[in-house]
């Protein structure tokens, strides 16, 4: 039975990556890709059910540890601005209890030729603040994977350049 109390967050978490908004929007929008990036750990697992990325489209994820995908989280579009912004919510289980209903923002913002990301996650947490800390790890961590993600595309770009 779910924890009958709720405790509000607000998460922020600014990135700039080396890639312009077209491509860090490309990123957020594949479901392949955000499966490779989006998982915190290497312990963890992230598969996509269900995916329908656009307005009113809703994706339906499993993840956890490997091999035990206890969560179950899912995710509607509420607004899609292309190499702009992306406001969905987002419904974290566990069997049957719900965890969390966040509203998330990403928003994206040409910076050169960089792109500056802002995510706001306005979560409820039901029954603590544990719930809280995950999120912003979690966030935190898949954020830092897709700078990782656009710098190995970089530096494979840059190989072969060189190999020519």
């Amino acid at each position: 039975m779910t924890d009958p109390s709720v405790t509000h967050a607000t998460i922020v978490l600014e990135r700039i990556y080396e890639a312009s908004p077209a491509r860090v929007f490309q990123a957020l929008a594949d479901p392949q890709a955000r499966a490779r990036w989006g998982t915190p750990s290497k312990n963890i697992d992230l598969v996509y059910d269900q995916a329908d990325f656009r307005v009113a489209g809703l994706d339906i994820s499993r993840c956890g540890p490997r091999g035990n995908l206890v969560y179950q989280v899912e995710t509607r579009y509420m607004d899609i601005e292309p190499e702009q912004r992306i406001v969905s919510t987002e419904v974290v289980r566990e069997g049957g209890n719900r965890l969390s209903v966040s509203l998330i923002t990403v928003e994206l913002q040409a910076v050169g030729s960089s792109t500056r990301l802002v995510l706001t996650d306005q979560i409820a947490a039901f029954g603590g603040k544990d719930m809280i800390a995950g999120s912003e790890a979690g966030f935190s961590a898949a954020l830092t994977n897709l700078a990782a993600e656009f710098a190995s595309e970089t530096a494979k770009s840059q190989s072969s350049a060189s190999e020519q």
